[in-house]
């Protein structure tokens, strides 16, 4: 099974632009400093590749579903922006199944971790960041025999913290992660 590679030009422009526009503007950062913990949900989706030689080249195959998440990390703040890193552990339930004359085959993906650095500064009422780092994902494929294999990857995103009282925020966030 192959999970598409990133294209780097695309991650970097996608990157490093926003994070230089965000540190560049003149204000106080607003994010928490010191320890913080959080949890989350979402959707997961994945276009996932098959490729088993000459017989098996399957594109585009979308294994989406529900995603929980458990976060905790360091953050440090600074004049002009803040800077954190951040350790991430996931549960999801994103499958897919392609039925075909021979059978059909199921794709499963249900645990990921990851490890991380947010680099943001503050705007009115929300803190903007950038989101960079390195996630790995189990996959489970199944068809004539099973197969259960740990793929890991560049994770890049942008989000916002947004305060809800003293010591809570909500985070907003999209994020993506390139298999190699």
């Amino acid at each position: 099974m192959k999970i598409r590679k990133a294209k780097t030009f695309g991650v970097w422009s996608a990157g490093v632009i926003p994070l230089a526009a965000v540190l560049a503007l003149p204000v106080n950062a607003q994010a928490r400093e010191g320890l913080f913990l959080g949890v989350g949900a979402g959707w997961s989706g994945s276009d996932v590749q098959l490729d088993s030689g000459p017989v098996l080249d399957i594109d585009g195959v979308a294994a989406d579903g529900l995603a929980g998440i458990a976060f905790a990390g360091y953050g440090w703040r600074g004049r002009q922006g803040f800077f954190a890193v951040e350790a991430n552990m996931g549960a999801r339930n994103a499958d897919a199944d392609i039925n075909f004359a021979g059978g059909k085959i199921s794709v499963e993906s249900s645990t990921s971790y990851g490890l991380g650095v947010l680099l943001g500064g503050a705007l009115e009422g929300a803190t903007p960041y950038l989101r960079l780092g390195w996630q790995v994902s189990n996959y489970e494929v199944s068809a004539f025999q099973s197969d259960d294999q740990d793929h890991d990857g560049f994770r890049y995103g942008l989000g916002a913290l947004l305060p809800l009282q003293e010591g809570l925020d909500m985070r907003l966030e999209w994020t993506q992660t390139r298999y190699g």
